[in-house]
């Protein structure tokens, strides 16, 4: 399954945001960074790395700013392995949550994954975000889970007929 990712920027929001998919090496490092700044640094999910093997053959979404890059979040296209699309990395600086831009973000990952008709998506979402993911059509599964100590629950969602 391939998916097409558009050269312009997928959509711009307020203040002068952009989101856009990562292409070149500068690119990949600030989606680095910003998993490093949330995910370590602030929330203590993981102790060294920030990236993985699924990074190789995901699609990034960068939000971006004048200053630098505020947010991110990765779509990995269904495998052998896992027949679903997954998010994962969702991330966005603390001085601009709340302002639409973490919406806006995977509404870019949301609409690759349609445009590839990638029939479900799935996602491990904190449990505090539960209502942003519904609002976004994900539905919740299974059982809540804690990795270091923040309670996880599964969704998923199908892609729009």
């Amino acid at each position: 399954m391939s998916l097409t990712i558009e050269s312009r920027p997928i959509v711009d929001v307020a203040a002068g945001v952009r989101v856009r998919f990562a292409r070149t090496p500068e690119e990949f490092a600030a989606v680095v960074e910003l998993r490093r700044r949330v995910f370590r640094d602030e929330q203590s999910l993981v102790e060294t790395e920030v990236t993985d093997s699924e990074d190789r053959h995901s699609y990034q979404a960068l939000a971006v700013i004048p200053d630098g890059a505020i947010g991110t979040g990765r779509l990995t296209p269904p495998t052998v392995a896992r027949p679903e699309a997954h998010i994962a990395w969702g991330a966005t600086l603390p001085t601009f949550r709340g302002r639409g831009v973490g919406t806006e973000i995977m509404r870019a990952l949301l609409a690759s994954a349609d445009a590839a008709r990638m029939p479900v998506v799935t996602l491990s979402a904190q449990t505090h975000a539960l209502a942003f993911y519904r609002r976004l059509g994900f539905i919740p599964y299974g059982e809540r889970f804690l990795v270091r100590g923040i309670e996880h629950q599964r969704m998923a969602r199908r892609r729009p007929l």
